[in-house]
């Protein structure tokens, strides 16, 4: 899913999407002129209701650079967990990642 601004459609501003992987479900990312104003955090919580109530998954993980504390807030807002902190490879390389958790229920019971 691409995250485009009313007034400017042609204009790509950030992405999300959700994997089957076995450790990493969903990841984000958005143009850091665009942060801070909620746009992700919208869009977080549209696939994350997705993936709960569609596609019906009981359990969303997600990692986030540790230094990537912005992205580390929205998956808090969302109230997942902190499940533990490993290395892990990004574009820029290899860094400190925290593991982050939510199962269907918890979803549920705080969108209720």
């Amino acid at each position: 899913m691409a995250r485009v601004p009313k007034a400017s459609p042609e204009q790509l501003i950030g992405s999300i999407g959700v994997f089957r992987n076995a450790d990493t479900h969903r990841g984000f990312w958005i143009d850091p002129r665009w942060q801070g104003q909620g746009l992700m955090t919208e869009a977080a919580d549209a696939v994350t209701d997705f993936w709960f109530n569609v596609l019906k998954f009981p359990v969303l993980r997600t990692n986030k650079a540790v230094e990537n504390k912005a992205s580390s807030r929205i998956t808090e807002k969302q109230g997942m967990r902190l499940l533990g902190i490993e290395e892990r490879d990004y574009v820029c390389g290899r860094l400190p990642a925290e593991i982050w958790e939510i199962t269907a229920e918890e979803w549920r019971s705080r969108h209720q």
